[in-house]
This record gives structure tokens, C-alpha cells and sequence, in this order.
């Protein structure tokens, strides 16, 4: 008998076909790994002394698919989502914003070196995906 309530406790977690979705750009889990992606690759692209660890981010990356699968979108959403060009600059814009907020100032290549090598040091969501050359 308890297995079979442990069972229907885990289906109810699970969402259904009905469960109403917020959409992809309001799912802060997601968004928040997106932008951390999106904040490492423009250290990586700013800084000659940091490079990208692309089998950890590949790894996220479908780590967040898996997420919002679990939350109910199918694979054409998560398509359309990730290959929205508004979506691509809004992620853009919100992690060059906070980029700017620890430091990293634009067309100043060392203070994206000086932040990426301290993420890479703190082992933050964004440092795992670099490494320092």
C-alpha cells in the first residue's frame, strides 16, 4: 500500500497535458541557466585568456531542456525558444547587464578577464563553464 501512494505522490508531481505553462521566457530556472550561458561565452569571446568548456555548457544546456520537458514543453517549443532571434538579444541584453554590474565593462577586454577568472575561482554556475588558459 505505501508504494502505491509514493507512486501516486510522484504522478501528481508530474505535469499534465491541461497544466497551464507560463512560457519559456518566464521560467526563472531556465532563464537564469541561459543567461549564465550567455554570460560565460561573452568572457570567453572578450577575454584572450579564458577559454570555453563546451562539453559542461553542451551538458547545461540540455540539462535546461530536460528541465523544461519536465515542465510540460514539447521539443518544437524549446526549438522556437532557443532559435528566437528577440529571445537570443533579451538573454544577451540581461547577461550583459549583470556583467557590467560585477565589473565587466564593455570594450575593455580585462575586467571580462578579471571577472571570469574570479567566477572560474568561486566555481560559480558561470566559472564551470570556463577555464583560464
Amino acid at each position: 500500500m505505501a508504494s502505491i501512494k509514493a507512486l501516486l505522490f510522484v504522478v501528481s508531481l508530474l505535469p499534465s497535458q491541461g497544466m497551464a505553462k507560463e512560457g519559456l521566457d518566464q521560467e526563472i530556472e531556465i532563464n537564469e541557466g541561459l543567461i549564465a550561458i550567455s554570460m560565460a561565452d561573452t568572457i570567453r569571446t572578450s577575454c584572450p585568456e579564458i577559454l570555453a568548456r563546451f562539453i559542461e555548457a553542451f551538458i547545461f544546456l540540455k540539462s535546461l531542456e530536460s528541465q523544461a520537458r519536465a515542465l510540460g514543453y514539447d521539443g518544437s517549443e524549446i526549438k522556437a525558444f532557443i532559435n528566437d532571434t528577440d529571445e537570443k538579444d533579451r538573454v544577451l541584453s540581461l547577461a550583459q547587464a549583470r556583467l557590467t554590474t560585477i565589473g565587466a565593462l564593455p570594450y575593455q577586454p580585462a575586467t571580462y578577464c578579471t571577472v571570469g577568472l574570479a567566477e572560474i575561482q568561486t566555481g560559480s554556475a558561470i566559472g564551470k563553464l570556463l577555464k583560464a588558459k
